[in-house]
This record gives structure tokens, C-alpha cells and sequence, in this order.
């Protein structure tokens, strides 16, 4: 565990980073990466009579307000509302908890990312942000020839030959591979019985708590016979009481009397359409118990079809709560399912005379087979191509955490992406440090001096020093071949302490 927290003075230089930019006539610019942790780090220096004048860096950013997290317990929260302690999911599917959260201003351009399959998991970030990728240029035998081929004509067996790594949004382009994860651990519950789960799926489609919290409901057509008579089964097995029904015009309601049930039902299930959500407990079990109540969501307020008569067959769920889509679509993930999000306007709605307001609804397709592979699912994560990038402007307040745990990574709408503060105050301490110096001084610099002048750095963080200290090296040594005089001193090619 990494629960040391940042010293005062690496908070400040983050939340206050001196020097970030660019210098357009630079003397020298060095670029710097660690592909392990995904830091990413770019100096420039402007050198005047052998004295640096001017230095300035650039390293990785932000979320904008409104971007969302993976939660441990399901779903998402967005970022600007994240505490200290809570529990988020990283890029290896594992929990791990917010140590340090960060806010700070910023003007520039942001990048909004659109995964193929599901633009709804669209997630937007600075250009310096580093994503868990795979880029389509790194992979075997891969095809450009055109805007299908960017997308699914790869080779998969060459796709998972192909590591993953961490770069900067702005180098992302369409066609590249994004990392898509959820939470992996599983814990069974006898509870839950295969019964028990189908009663919970034909809830979350058909169900309902009346009677002030005492009588658990469902609603059919009266033309679906098999699932009157399946709940109904379900019921009387479930509460050992034998269920009423009543008829209003071609509905027919399915209740039994059960305080117990109907407290369950509400700890694991909520209540009222769009605030359905299921506890951490469900969220949990074996997937062949949650494609249980899966396969009953389908029933109930679901189908399948086909698009063309030789397609394989695809499946939709729709429903009113945005929590129980998105956790709907993370439970088809542990499976090996990629499940497509889609935001839809219901419109037009009647019932006998009346008609309802209009309402937004959720839907989630998938295919348990496909024809054509657009998700790569290689037992421990998913690939999902990116189908486009947009760029727009933003002025406002951005947000990062730092977790407890290596890799300092989490899951944005699912997708894996890394942060640390401790990248930004080192690049803006270094900055600080060589400015009036000599190119002999400066290059004597070490990141022991940078971890000192911050008041220290937790051990898995010394990393981000090494980076400020190689990225000014690589500076200075740029600046002296643009000169013509090979390197001033031997110890910019010196390894840094360790």
C-alpha cells in the first residue's frame, strides 16, 4: 500500500504548477516517458550566453467536471464529487481506494474520446492525459486501406500478442485500441439461489413495491402467459404464500403479501423505475447466476432480434434507471459480453387515453456471438477501437485522485486511463531549480535534489523525479547537438540515483 501522502510543497506545485507550457524558439527540448506507470513528461529551455533563461514543461492532465469513475460498488461517480476512502476500480479490474483528490484550473483544449460499439462511454480528458491503449500501428499485419478495416479487420491472435501501453490522449488517433475493464472479484452467495435470481430480473423489468413497502407486484400483458405463470411459480416458491392476480383492461398484475420479500427486493433491488439499482452483493456473484436474472430482464422487458435474416441474433434490455444500465452492462462484461449503451428519447406514449410524458430510456444490445468482431475480449479485458476524437475548448476547474495502490490507474466509464500528481510538481520544481543556472549547473541537478527541494516523495513516486531529472538532461543534450558540441558535460548521459 502507498498511503503516504504528498508533502505541502508537491500539493502546491500541482495545484499551482509554475512554468507549464511551451517555449516556441526553445533552445533545447527534451521528452521523457516511463511505458510502466504511463508518466509522460516534455522540457523546454531557452539558453542565453550558456545561462538558462527560460524554462517551461508540459506533462499529463485532467477530467473536466462531469466525467465519471468507476465505482467498486457498481456504476460511476463523477470525479469532482470523489472523497478520500472511496472505493474505485483500476485498470487491472481490482478495487483500490482514493487516497488524495486534486482540483485545479485550466484553459485549453479537451479531447472527447468515442469508443466504437458505445458512444454513450464517451469520456473526455486533456490532450496530456495518458490512456491504456494498444495503438493500431504496434500490431501485426494490421490494415489502413479503409475506415472498416481501421475498425475490425485485425488479426485477434496478433491484437492480444500486443501489450498495451500508456500514451498521452493527444497521440491517440481512430482505429487505436482502448482498454475496457470492470470490477473482477467474485463472491458467491448461497442467498442467491437460481430462482431468487430470475425473481430479481423479472423486478428489475416488470416489478414493483406497493402497499406501503407490504406487497411485491408485477405487471404483464395478458398475452404473455409463460412469464404470468413463471412468476407466479417463482412467488409461491420464494414466500411460500400463493399469489393474487387482477385484470385492468389487457394488464394483468401478479402480488403476493410479503413485508420480507418486499425488503430484499429494496436492499438489492431499489425501487421505482429510474431509480432501480442493484447492491454490491449482486453486483458480485458468479456470472452464471447473474445471467440468470440477465436472461429474465430479457424476458420481461427485452428481446432479441436479427437486423438481416444471416445475422447472428442480438439482444435489448431497456430500462428508465441510468445506474442499472450501466451495472447491467459491467455483469455482461464479466461474462465476456461487451454490452452497447445507448441514451433514447421515449416518445408518444399512451395508456387508454392518457398520454404519458416524455421520458429518457436506456438502452443496452449485445450479441452473445458476432459475425463480425468490433470488441476483443481476451479474458481480462476488453479492445474496443475508438471510432472517433473531437476536440473543444474548455475553461474551467479539472480533477484527478491519486489511489492507495500501483498502478496508479482507474476506470473512466470503464475505460483505463493513469494519474499522479507527483509528475506535474516534479516537472514544476525542476523548472524552478534551472532557471538562471548555468548548462553546467543544471545538468549537475539530480532527482534526489528534486524529491529534496519538494519535501520528499513517497518511495513509488521517486519514479516521477527520475523523469523531471531525465527530461532536463535530455534538454540539455538536444540543446548542445543544435549547437554542434556534442555533450557540455559526461553527466547528462549519467544514469539518475535510483
Amino acid at each position: 500500500m502507498n498511503g503516504q501522502p504528498y508533502s505541502k510543497e508537491v500539493m502546491d506545485h500541482f495545484l499551482n504548477p509554475r512554468n507549464v507550457g511551451e517555449i516556441p524558439d526553445a533552445s533545447g527540448i527534451g521528452s521523457v516517458g516511463n511505458p510502466i506507470c504511463g508518466d509522460v513528461m516534455r522540457m523546454y529551455i531557452k539558453v542565453e550566453n550558456g545561462i538558462i533563461v527560460d524554462a517551461k514543461f508540459k506533462t499529463f492532465g485532467c477530467l473536466p467536471k462531469g466525467e465519471e469513475v468507476v465505482l467498486s460498488q457498481g456504476g460511476w461517480g463523477e470525479i469532482a464529487g470523489l472523497a478520500v476512502n472511496t472505493q474505485v476500480i483500476n485498470s487491472e479490474g481490482k478495487e483500490t481506494q482514493v487516497a488524495e483528490t486534486y482540483k485545479r484550473n485550466y484553459s485549453g483544449k479537451v479531447l472527447r474520446i468515442i469508443p466504437f460499439l458505445s458512444p454513450f462511454n464517451s469520456f473526455r480528458v486533456t490532450g496530456d492525459h495518458p490512456i491504456l491503449c494498444i495503438k493500431r500501428e504496434w500490431i501485426k499485419g494490421a490494415r489502413r486501406s479503409g475506415l472498416r478495416c481501421n475498425r475490425s479487420r485485425v488479426n485477434e491472435e496478433n491484437l492480444f500478442l500486443t501489450e498495451p501501453d500508456f500514451r498521452k490522449a493527444s497521440e491517440l488517433i481512430e482505429g487505436d485500441y482502448l482498454i475496457f475493464n470492470v470490477n473482477q472479484r467474485v463472491l458467491d452467495n448461497d442467498l442467491f439461489t437460481k430462482e431468487v435470481m430470475r425473481l430479481i430480473g423479472y423486478y428489475l423489468s416488470e416489478g414493483y413495491i406497493a402497499a406501503q413497502g407490504s406487497t411485491v407486484a408485477f405487471a404483464f400483458n395478458k398475452r404473455e402467459e409463460e412469464l404470468i405463470k413463471e412468476v407466479t411459480e417463482l412467488l409461491e416458491k420464494i414466500t411460500g404464500k400463493k399469489p393474487k392476480s387482477r385484470v385492468r383492461r389487457n394488464v394483468i398484475e401478479i402480488y403476493v403479501c410479503s413485508r420480507e420479500l418486499a425488503r430484499f427486493l429494496l436492499f438489492h433491488c431499489k425501487k421505482i423505475a429510474r431509480h432501480k439499482a442493484l447492491s454490491e452483493d449482486v453486483l458480485l456473484l458468479p456470472f452464471s447466476k447473474q445471467w440468470e436474472m440477465v436472461e429474465a430482464c430479457l424476458e420481461g422487458d427485452g428481446g432479441i432480434y436479427k437486423r438481416r435474416p444471416k445475422n447472428s441474433k442480438a439482444y435489448r434490455i431497456v430500462t428508465a434507471s441510468k445506474s442499472l444500465a450501466i451495472q447491467i452492462q459491467e455483469i455482461l462484461a464479466r461474462g465476456g459480453i461487451f454490452g452497447s449503451l445507448r441514451q433514447v428519447l421515449k416518445t408518444g406514449c399512451h395508456v387508454g387515453q392518457r398520454k404519458l410524458k416524455d421520458s429518457l430510456q436506456y438502452l443496452i444490445s449485445f450479441k452473445r456471438a458476432r459475425d463480425h468482431k468490433f470488441a476483443h475480449y481476451n479474458n481480462k479485458y476488453f479492445l474496443i477501437p475508438i471510432k472517433k476524437i473531437e476536440k473543444e475548448h474548455f475553461r474551467g476547474a479539472v480533477y484527478n485522485f491519486r489511489v492507495c495502490n500501483e498502478p496508479n490507474s482507474y476506470l473512466v466509464k470503464g475505460f483505463a486511463v493513469h494519474n499522479c500528481g507527483a509528475a506535474i510538481a516534479t516537472s514544476s520544481m525542476a523548472t524552478e531549480l534551472i532557471k538562471g543556472k548555468s548548462i553546467e549547473e543544471a545538468v549537475k541537478i539530480s532527482n534526489k535534489a528534486v524529491a529534496e527541494a519538494l519535501g520528499g516523495l513517497p518511495a513509488v513516486k521517486m519514479h516521477c523525479s527520475v523523469l523531471a531529472e531525465e527530461a532536463l538532461k535530455a534538454a540539455i543534450k538536444d540543446y548542445c547537438q543544435r549547437r554542434g558540441k556534442g555533450n557540455l558535460s559526461s553527466d547528462v548521459d549519467k544514469k539518475t540515483d535510483p
